[in-house]
């Protein structure tokens, strides 16, 4: 799998596998095993997602196997949820502590700030900054964050600029506004939700159906290849161990610059996680 150079020097694979309602071991197991075997070495979880010990129980279980792949090949990232912050007042040292010690691993390579809580946002994440000089955490970062909060950050003192953002972002929604200033900060763009869950608006528009049958390709392997030559990093999840090579073999063929455009007309400014629901003060 080809990857990005983070603003850290930390490579992130270019396609992530989400964990999000991945409830059954048996196919977090299956899923997982696939990945590994084709090259897919990036995972996402959440404490909210209930699978941060299932996906480590799989991962373990699945470099048992493959005595080549080394845990320093994987990027594993996980996230802090409101509740952590509001309960520690922005010290969320004892929960990165703890999940490191239920699933077995030495460090993660990504956390990510869940939801901006305004109270304990920059308090989070200054101690985050912490946790990554000393090593525990590789790379920090945020989720769901508009510019507004970016500067929330900066101006409480944050002195490391987010390696990665967190975003919904999918042909309904592709957030140009939040990419553009990533880019120009040098913050890699994760798309959560990139298939926008596959709904019968997304999967039967007419000009994505039109451009994958032009590209000899599915539409959620339209869809993925456009996050991916915007630069973004997708997370795509998967309960199909079949679905994991189709959502990763997208690096064969580009879109046209054209079809880029007109794929990009089709946002809307629709989401399926609304901040007003997930996130009040937001």
């Amino acid at each position: 799998m080809e990857s990005i150079s983070l603003s850290n020097g930390k490579n992130i694979p270019k396609v992530m596998l989400g964990s999000f309602q991945m409830n059954k071991e048996s196919d977090m197991e299956a899923v997982v095993e696939e990945a590994i075997s084709k090259g897919v070495y990036g995972f996402d979880t959440s404490p909210s997602y209930k699978t941060e010990e299932s996906l480590a129980r799989a991962v373990h279980k699945a470099l048992s196997k493959h005595t080549d792949v080394k845990r320093e090949d994987l990027f594993i990232g996980s996230k802090i949820d409101s509740w952590m912050m509001m309960e520690g007042k922005g010290d969320i040292r004892k929960y990165v502590e703890d999940v490191l010690e239920r699933t077995k691993l030495s460090y993660l390579d990504l956390l990510l700030i869940h939801w901006p809580q305004p109270e304990y946002l920059v308090q989070t994440y200054l101690c985050m900054e912490k946790l990554y000089e000393e090593g525990m955490v590789k790379s920090i970062g945020v989720c769901n964050l508009k510019v507004r909060h970016f500067n929330k950050l900066i101006e409480g003192g944050a002195t490391i600029t987010p390696h990665v953002a967190q975003n919904e972002i999918h042909p309904f929604n592709t957030e140009e506004e939040l990419v553009s200033y990533c880019k120009e900060k040098n913050i890699v763009v994760q798309a959560y939700s990139p298939l926008c869950r596959m709904i019968p608006e997304i999967k039967n528009d007419a000009t994505l159906n039109i451009l994958a049958i032009k590209y000899g390709v599915s539409v959620a392997q339209l869809m993925l290849r456009f996050h991916t030559q915007r630069g973004l990093v997708p997370i795509v999840k998967t309960s199909s161990p079949k679905r994991v090579s189709e959502n990763t073999d997208i690096f064969n063929f580009t879109i046209e610059e054209d079809d880029m455009k007109t794929i990009s007309l089709l946002d809307r400014h629709f989401k399926m996680f609304l901040e007003s629901r997930c996130c009040p003060g937001y």
